[in-house]
């Protein structure tokens, strides 16, 4: 098959497609033309994209490709799964259609499926500007969750606590600041635009005060689960925000998994999610388990690395057939152990002190140490959830005792940093 892949960075989706004999054309945003011929010469083209979302663009490219070249269009970057559809829709190919792709990257489409459906979700508003949050907070109940209808990695989220508190954000540019990128990847999407500026405006939701936030990839062809894989946040996202966090992958046979892994499997027939990977968020609240969203891609934030080493899943692999619409086996072992990665977000400034990686390596439990920090040179900016700074991959003996294990690695890792024209952090790793 001839297969046009949209990508923005990672490879793996087409390297697989192409070792697998297939052809594979590549859709980047423009400015990455040049650099992806160069590192993918098996590629028979490399076709650039101004902008993800913009019709214009996407009309660009639409008038360079004739009918009949690809037999599919795949992509496993949430900034192009809407772009994907589109070009589905007239390529008439077959694959999420735009509806579907819709419900799987706008949080105020998917909310509103799922709730038409019954499945449990925060009760949510869009709204234009920062003003209108405090109507919708008199109506919630203070604090609410202000976000992105369409982002990742909580970039641009924030809670608001009170009224005093949305005045602050107001009077600081919070609604107009534009996400620094990092990574570079993110230019032609729609994850840096200031909620300000969101086409369509942004979401206001209630804050369920989750007691534990849980994931799960799940493996589907034509909607039948082949497999997943669940795990729990050390802490819900939101109150990790700008600091360390850790992600851990559990068993299937967890008390709790079974829960997650049912809801999750729910909102994707109702998301119509098809064939594919959908990484999906659960809460565990007061009221039970309610869901929070369903990216139509691979979990971030080293996931996918987690469950390739835990359950032997070759994930570039498994992600080729299915964009080609095979039945790929995904290995589950059911007496996998805890493994988790955790990510480093220190404070701005000069590094002045880390351990050595290589007597981190040593701790018992410790899988992988992989660090962007050198003592003497500035932190690595972060992009919301997404950790520059580099992760330590361990593993636990029960999902319970992770925190603990992440603790004991932080203080072993003895990170300092000396904040900018001020006085050295310590204890900044908390």
């Amino acid at each position: 098959m001839h297969v046009l892949v949209a990508s923005t960075g990672n490879p793996a989706l087409e390297n697989a497609l192409l070792d697998a004999g297939h052809q594979v054309s590549l859709l980047v945003p423009t400015p990455m033309v040049a650099a992806r011929r160069a590192d993918t010469p098996r590629a028979t083209t490399v076709l650039g994209i101004d902008r993800w979302h913009d019709p214009a663009s996407l009309a660009q490219v639409l008038s360079t490709i004739p009918d009949g070249v690809f037999d599919r269009v795949a992509t496993s970057d949430e900034q192009a799964v809407v772009t994907c559809a589109r070009l589905r829709e007239h390529l008439n190919l077959p694959g999420l259609s735009v509806q579907e792709a819709l419900a799987h990257t706008d949080k105020h489409v998917a909310k509103t499926v799922l709730e038409a459906a019954g499945v449990p979700v925060a009760r949510h508003r869009v709204v234009r500007h920062g003003r209108q949050v405090a109507a919708v907070a008199e109506e919630f109940g203070w604090p609410v969750v202000v976000k992105p209808a369409r982002a990742a990695g909580t970039v641009n989220t924030t809670v608001v606590r009170s009224r005093a508190d949305l005045d602050e954000l107001l009077a600081s540019g919070f609604f107009d600041r534009t996400a620094a990128d990092p990574t570079g990847r993110f230019g032609a999407g729609e994850i840096l635009t200031p909620l300000h500026q969101a086409k369509g405006g942004f979401l206001v939701e209630e804050h369920l005060k989750p007691t534990a936030e849980w994931f799960c990839d799940l493996y589907l062809h034509d909607g039948e689960v082949l497999a997943a894989f669940p795990g729990r946040y050390g802490a819900p996202l939101l109150t990790t925000l700008g600091g360390h966090h850790h992600a851990s992958l559990v068993s299937v046979t967890h008390p709790d998994a079974a829960d997650v892994v049912a809801l999750a499997a729910k909102a994707c027939r109702v998301l119509g999610s098809g064939t594919g990977v959908v990484h999906c968020e659960v809460m565990r609240t007061e009221r039970g388990w309610v869901f929070g969203e369903a990216g139509h891609r691979p979990g971030g934030g080293g996931i996918t690395t987690l469950y390739a080493r835990q359950h032997g899943v070759d994930v570039p692999s498994v992600l080729a057939q299915l964009a080609v619409g095979e039945r790929p086996h995904v290995p589950v072992d059911p007496d996998a152990g805890v493994l988790s990665h955790l990510w480093l977000t220190p404070p701005p400034g000069i590094v002045t002190h880390l351990a050595d990686p290589e007597e981190l390596s040593a701790l018992t439990g410790v899988v992988e140490v992989d660090l962007n920090l050198r003592a003497g040179q500035p932190v690595p900016t972060a992009l919301g959830t997404v950790a520059t700074a580099g992760h330590i991959t361990f593993a636990s003996a029960s999902v319970e005792t992770t925190g603990f294990d992440a603790e004991r690695l932080l203080h072993a890792l003895g990170l300092r940093i000396r904040a900018t024209g001020q006085g050295q952090v310590e204890g900044c790793v908390r």
